[in-house]
């Protein structure tokens, strides 16, 4: 009841479905099932189990996820509004077959053209920091998309890690991170620094732009109970992440596998160890499209 099969009219290109095979391991920019279902999990902690954190004058009626992996996003909000129709686009058909009758996925790259005819109230985003060779056309994609007085939110972390005490420093975990970053850049995939986020925003012409920093701990270090629990989700998705990242050293920096697995596992090493104590840097923003005067 209230739930529909949804059948996909649209011709996917075969490619979309060959999931890279490198060294034994499958990867689609990170982004398997299991693993967004746990990053899932972790928003919602982060959030206090808010989906957003745009304020509305009144509930949104068309509404847009970008990279919405599995889906679950979009559909939560597809309950939480039933007036609104929610549109979740993504490269990798992963989303679940039945979704609620106000809901709909799109096999679409955010970095082309958007075929959408019709404007969005709303457009949402996260964890896209990695999937885009330049952020700021998506931006300005999301901008157009908008009705006026539309909003565009983003939720993303932060590379590399900090630390307030130095426990950070000259680490593994902490060169996983500038490796990665040199790694991905060389293979022409620059990760975008969402701390960079706000004044992308603005120049592209959002009004009324709010951020909000936020905290991931890396492991379960923090004496907080509520950070406790989510360090300790953090540092299980690392832990997957920490593998999935391999083909960048790899490929993007020429290193052989033997050397490639050594340096994962003293990453690991590192995530484990409670005298480390990092973070991830979390970034809310959200901006609104001016109005028409």
């Amino acid at each position: 009841m209230g739930m529909r099969f949804l059948s996909s009219t649209q011709s996917v290109r075969a490619s979309i479905y060959d999931f890279v095979e490198e060294h034994g391991r499958t990867y689609h920019n990170f982004h398997s099932g299991s693993a967004l279902e746990l990053q899932n999990h972790i928003w919602w902690l982060t959030l206090e189990s808010k989906l957003h954190f745009t304020p509305f004058s009144s509930p949104p009626q068309r509404v847009l996820d970008i990279g919405c992996g599995t889906g679950n996003w979009a559909i939560e909000f597809a309950h939480q509004y039933p007036s609104a129709h929610v549109t979740g686009t993504d490269l990798s058909p992963i989303q679940p077959d039945y979704v609620p009758p106000n809901c709909d996925f799109e096999i679409d790259d955010a970095e082309e053209e958007w075929p959408f005819t019709e404007s969005f109230d709303y457009i949402h985003g996260r964890a896209l920091m990695n999937c885009f060779k330049d952020i700021s056309t998506v931006f300005t994609s999301a901008f157009h998309a908008l009705s006026p007085g539309g909003h565009f939110e983003m939720q993303d972390g932060c590379m590399p890690f900090r630390s307030a005490d130095g426990t950070l420093d000259n680490s593994t975990i902490l060169d996983w991170c500038h490796k990665t970053l040199e790694g991905s850049a060389r293979l022409g995939r620059r990760w975008a620094d969402p701390r960079d986020y706000k004044a992308i925003m603005e120049k592209v012409g959002f009004v009324d732009v709010v951020e909000t920093r936020l905290k991931w701990p890396l492991n379960t270090w923090p004496k907080d109970g509520k950070l406790k629990e989510l360090g300790m989700w953090v540092r299980e998705d690392m832990m997957e992440i920490l593998p999935a990242v391999k083909k960048v050293f790899i490929a993007g920096l020429g290193w052989n596998v033997d050397d490639a697995d050594a340096f994962v596992e003293r990453a690991k090493a590192d995530l484990m160890n409670r005298n480390i104590h990092g973070w991830v840097d979390i970034v809310v923003i959200y901006g609104r499209k001016p109005n028409i005067t």
